[in-house]
C-alpha cells in the first residue's frame, strides 16, 4: 500500500466496540512483540486540556536532550501528527512500513480466529506502540482517547500518570457524573506511579484521594503542590510564574492564552520534574523555560491571521466553552463574531446557550466531514444563534458586516482542523 492507501486502511476499521476491555488490543501488540512493554511513559488524561499538557511537557524533555515520542488525538493538518518523536510527525514511508507490519499481525490473527477485529483507535494505538519501540525513543508521552481505565491507551504502566481535570463530556460512554467520569479518568493510576492533577472539583478530587490511597501512589496537586502565583498577558501568549517546594521560576513565556493554560502549563512542568527524578535526568530550569518557550499547539486559541482577525479554538463541551468565554472576555474588550460548529453527541444546547449569552453575534454551522455533525434540525432548535450552511457563508458573512471586528471559529476540534487546513494549507 502507499500512503493514502495506508491511511484509508486505517479509515476503514469500526470506530467504537460495544466491549470496554483491553484483549483486542493486547492480542494485536502480542503479535507486534509487546512493544508497550518496553518502553518508559508518561500517560494523560483530562476532560479538557491534555493535548495541550501532553505537548508541553514533551516540549520540556525534549530541551533536556530526551528522544521523545508523543501520542495524540485528534490531529490537525496531517494523520501523521497523531505520532511524532521530537515533535517531527511520523515519516509518510515510516507509517506506510507501520500499517503494513501492523496489518501482516493483523492478518495472522484472523487465520486463527476469522472474526478477529480491532477498532481504528486501537490500530493507531498499536501503531504508536510499535513505532515509538522501533525508533527508541526514550520516553513517550501518551495521551488518552477517551475516560482511562478502558482506554486503549492504558495497557502500559508509566513513570508518571497524569489527570488534568475532570467535567462533564462523553457522558453515554462514562457516565453522567462527575464521580463518574472521574473513575474512568483515575484508572490510568497504577501502584506505585506517582500521579500529578490539576486543581481538580471535589468530587473528581475525593476519587482520586481514594484511588491514589489504594495504590501508594504520591500525588502531587495543582494549587497545594505546585502553582501560578503570577500570570499576565505577554502579546499573543502569557508571561507567568512557576512555583513549588524547589522554589520559583520567575518570566516563563508561554505561547498560548487563556488562563487554562497557566495550569496546564504548571501540571506538565510538575510532570517533567517528577519524570526527571524518577529516570535520573538532569533537568534544568533553562530546559524548562526553552521548553514552555516552544509550547505552541494548533486550534487551541490559535491566531491564525490578523487581517482578518481568526482565531480558532477546538473547545469541545460545556466546561470547555466556559474557559473559551473567559479567555475571550480578557483578551477583547469590544465585540467578537463567534462560528460555532456542535457534535450531535455533545452538550450542544449548554455550549450554544453559553455562547449566545455571552456574545452578540454567534453562527452556528454544520462540522464538515463527520458522520457525528449536529444535523439542521437540531441547529434549528437553537434559534438564538443565526444559522448558516457552512462556517465559509459564515465567514464570509461576517467580513461583509464588519471586516474589522474578531473571528472566533469554535466548537469541535474537527471544524477548527477543517477550517486551518483550508485557511494555511501550504503556508509555514
Amino acid at each position: 500500500m502507499n500512503y493514502s492507501e495506508s491511511v484509508a486502511y486505517i479509515h476503514s476499521f469500526p470506530r467504537l466496540a460495544k466491549t470496554g476491555d483491553h484483549r483486542r488490543i493486547l492480542t494485536l501488540l502480542h503479535a507486534l512483540g509487546d512493544p508497550q512493554e518496553k518502553g518508559h511513559y508518561i500517560h494523560i488524561t483530562g476532560t479538557n486540556g491534555k493535548g495541550s499538557t501532553a505537548n508541553a511537557i514533551a516540549h520540556v524533555l525534549e530541551a533536556s536532550g530526551l528522544k521523545v515520542g508523543l501520542f495524540t488525538s485528534p490531529f490537525i493538518m496531517r494523520f501523521n501528527e497523531r505520532m511524532m518523536i521530537d515533535h517531527k510527525p511520523i515519516p509518510d514511508d515510516e507509517l506506510v512500513q507501520a500499517v503494513a507490519v501492523a496489518r501482516a499481525a493483523l492478518d495472522g490473527l484472523r487465520t486463527a480466529q476469522p472474526d478477529f477485529n480491532v477498532t481504528e483507535f486501537e490500530f493507531v494505538t498499536a501503531l504508536a506502540f510499535w513505532y515509538f519501540r522501533q525508533r527508541l525513543v526514550d520516553v513517550a508521552v501518551i495521551e488518552v482517547g477517551i475516560g482511562g481505565d478502558t482506554d486503549s491507551t492504558n495497557v502500559i504502566t508509566p513513570v508518571v500518570s497524569v489527570l488534568t481535570e475532570v467535567a462533564l463530556d462523553h457522558q453515554k460512554l462514562l457516565g453522567n457524573t462527575i464521580t463518574a467520569i472521574a473513575t474512568h479518568k483515575a484508572g490510568i493510576i497504577k501502584p506505585g506511579v506517582p500521579v500529578v492533577t490539576g486543581d481538580l472539583v471535589p468530587d473528581a478530587t475525593a476519587v482520586v484521594a481514594a484511588k491514589t490511597q489504594s495504590t501508594g501512589s504520591q500525588w502531587f496537586r495543582f494549587g497545594r503542590d505546585f502553582t501560578v502565583p503570577k500570570a499576565k498577558l505577554h502579546g499573543w501568549g502569557q508571561r507567568l510564574t512557576y512555583q513549588d517546594e524547589d522554589g520559583s521560576l520567575p518570566d516563563l513565556i508561554v505561547p498560548l492564552v487563556g488562563d487554562y493554560q497557566q495550569r496546564n502549563m504548571a501540571i506538565a512542568i510538575k510532570t517533567a520534574k517528577v519524570y526527571a527524578q524518577a529516570a535520573h535526568w538532569p533537568l534544568t530550569a533553562r530546559d524548562i523555560r526553552q521548553g514552555i518557550a516552544a509550547s505552541r499547539w494548533p486550534a487551541r486559541l490559535e491566531k491564525i491571521s490578523d487581517s482578518p482577525f481568526i482565531v480558532l479554538d477546538g473547545a469541545h463541551n460545556p466546561d470547555g466553552i466556559k474557559g473559551l468565554v473567559a479567555a475571550l472576555q480578557e483578551l477583547f474588550s469590544g465585540p467578537v463574531t463567534v462560528i460555532a460548529g456542535i457534535l450531535a453527541d455533545k452538550d450542544y444546547e449548554a455550549m450554544a446557550d453559553m455562547l449566545t449569552r455571552a456574545f452578540a453575534t454567534v453562527y452556528l454551522v454544520p462540522v464538515p466531514g463527520t458522520p457525528r455533525a449536529l444535523p439542521e434540525a437540531g441547529y434549528q432548535r437553537l434559534h438564538e444563534g443565526q444559522l448558516k450552511d457552512s462556517w465559509q457563508a459564515a465567514l464570509a458573512a461576517s467580513l461583509d458586516d464588519d471586516p474589522e471586528q474578531p473571528i472566533v471559529i469554535t466548537g469541535s476540534l474537527y471544524l477548527a482542523a477543517a477550517v486551518r487546513q483550508t485557511l494555511l494549507e501550504g503556508k509555514s
